[in-house]
């Protein structure tokens, strides 16, 4: 397994192909506009996409460790590369094994032996249309007011996240954020000034977020951010630096002078880990929204955290309560 190429702002392109001298000779006619890894046999080939996560694979068609058709078919039933374009490389001129490839997802195939300016092209076009699809993605998976994830890219994102917390077993909280008196604002200044009052959370939220982390816009006035690797009582530490932090931050009206009121919200947690598991993520939701149930019923501006020993919900520790 090798990577050729000269930085990492390139395209990244991975040729998965037994044949050293079509390996070397196409590595050679794409390290100068591609960074490039190489891999021989197809399980080398899976672990390197599922690692690097390459910007397009070049397949061959038959490899003496798997069929070629069978890893695309493993590349698309895993979450890590199930987008990836593949583009198969074959000798095989029988049209019903091509139409198979494309069939299956493959987006391209190119016989051997291919021109450069051929295999360029088709590159070039492939990369192309991945990156359409992925802003078509992207706008399907945000929120188009605050730029963050919405419910859809919410409910993928924590079964992903579930599933490794499982598999690892390692803690995830997940944090249910409501923006307190989003109807008075928007009733006593316009839905501009509710909109603006919005994006100010929004904003925080973001600027207190891990890399790991993950946060999307549920609802009008509710956000949730998911914390991998996080105990109930780590989460209600964010939480806390949210809420505190929230007293600094001043909504502008229109004309660019401050709104007259503070924003405030209200925060329940709840969280899976190996000493507490819950069942699903359905359970781990429920949990923390009956969290959020009791930090409103109670005065709002506040963080509470679901106790799984306790009939409701708590406080945590480090929460002022007001």
């Amino acid at each position: 397994m090798e990577r050729r190429g000269r930085g990492s702002e390139q395209p990244l392109v991975l040729i998965i192909e037994d044949d050293t001298g079509v390996q070397e000779s196409l590595s050679d006619l794409l390290v100068s506009r591609f960074a490039v890894l190489t891999a021989s046999d197809a399980d080398a080939g899976m672990e390197l996409a599922r690692e690097r996560c390459p910007d397009l694979i070049l397949l061959d068609r038959f490899l003496p460790s798997g069929d070629g058709l069978a890893v695309l078919e493993a590349l698309q039933g895993d979450v890590r590369t199930d987008c990836v374009p593949v583009i198969f490389l074959t000798g095989d001129a029988d049209e019903a094994t091509l139409e198979r490839c494309l069939e299956m997802g493959a987006v391209d195939f190119i016989h051997k032996p291919a021109s450069a300016r051929e295999l360029l092209a088709r590159i070039d076009r492939a990369l192309r249309q991945s990156e359409q699809q992925h802003r078509l993605r992207v706008l399907a998976q945000t929120d188009g007011l605050t730029g963050l994830a919405n419910f859809r890219s919410l409910t993928l994102r924590l079964e992903e996240e579930f599933r490794r917390a499982l598999r690892y077993q390692y803690p995830l909280s997940v944090v249910v954020i409501d923006l307190d008196h989003l109807k008075a604002i928007n009733d006593g200044m316009g839905h501009d000034v509710g909109n603006r009052a919005i994006l100010a959370l929004s904003t925080h939220l973001k600027n207190n977020l891990r890399e790991s982390d993950f946060a999307a816009r549920f609802g009008g006035d509710e956000f949730v951010a998911l914390l991998p690797h996080q105990t109930a009582a780590e989460a209600a530490a964010f939480a806390e630096r949210i809420r505190a932090g929230l007293r600094n931050v001043v909504v502008q009206r229109s004309d660019g002078r401050p709104a007259p009121f503070g924003l405030s919200v209200s925060v329940g947690i709840a969280d899976h880990s190996p000493e507490a598991p819950r069942e699903n993520t359905d359970a781990l939701m429920k949990a923390a929204d009956a969290a959020l149930y009791v930090a409103k019923r109670e005065g709002r501006d506040r963080v509470v955290v679901h106790s799984t020993t306790a009939a409701e919900p708590h406080p945590p520790p480090v929460a002022q309560r007001h």
